[in-house]
């Protein structure tokens, strides 16, 4: 049996190559395996939470705290596309993991600010500060299926509507008789000669009009 199992197994024309680094450096993974079995021993079973902590505080990572951030900050409710449990759970599991020592009820703050203007207050005036996670994410959910709040295809017309722009006259051809009109009257009255080529105030036929009356006042 040991002579004839050799012979059942296909040979490898081409053996797999390890670099050795990166997440496949054994080192590392030797390093870890050492630095869990000296806590082990210090501290006997606890639970994953302190282990997590243990981990961060042994490898800080700045790059994986600003890509948690980001995705955190850039994941929106959108009722459209997201269901209140899975993206309230992500969310709180983000947070949790870049501040464990957060209170439950700013985690829960911070979550629904998330949620837009219009879906946040709706939330908190139907709950409390001692609200947990499953009174949170059931209003949510409720909140968000009947009102439509957090949707993105809200009708933006009706939202923004402008009622002096519907008392603009929609005909082009009476407009712009109006401004003929306007613009006739307002020549009328500051030129008297009927002339464009300059004002009122500088009319030279204005001037001789003035002349006449000087001369025909009579003496004293």
């Amino acid at each position: 049996m040991g002579q004839a199992l050799p012979k059942e197994i296909p040979k490898l024309k081409e053996w797999p190559h390890f670099s050795g680094e990166g997440e496949y450096d054994h080192m590392e993974f030797i390093r870890a395996h050492r630095w869990y079995i000296k806590l082990r021993q210090a501290h006997g079973h606890q639970s994953w939470t302190w282990w997590k902590n243990q981990i961060i505080k042994k490898w800080p990572n700045d790059s994986w705290r600003r890509k948690v951030e980001t995705a955190f900050e850039s994941s929106r409710f959108n009722s459209d596309k997201d269901k209140a449990l899975p993206w309230f759970c992500q969310q709180r599991d983000r947070l949790t993991a870049l501040y464990p020592d957060m209170s439950e009820f700013m985690i829960h703050k911070k979550i629904l600010r998330q949620c837009g203007g219009g879906l946040e207050n709706s939330v908190k005036s139907r709950t409390t500060e001692q609200s947990s996670a499953e009174d949170i994410i059931n209003i949510l959910e409720e909140v968000a299926t009947r009102t439509r709040i957090g949707s993105s295809k809200l009708n933006l017309k009706t939202r923004f509507h402008t009622p002096w722009k519907d008392s603009v006259d929609k005909n082009p051809k009476t407009n712009s008789n109006n401004m003929k009109y306007k613009s006739a009257d307002i020549i009328r009255k500051l030129h008297i000669c009927h002339r464009i080529t300059h004002l009122a105030n500088t009319c030279p036929k204005r001037g001789k009009i003035n002349e006449i009356d000087i001369k025909k006042e009579p003496d004293v």
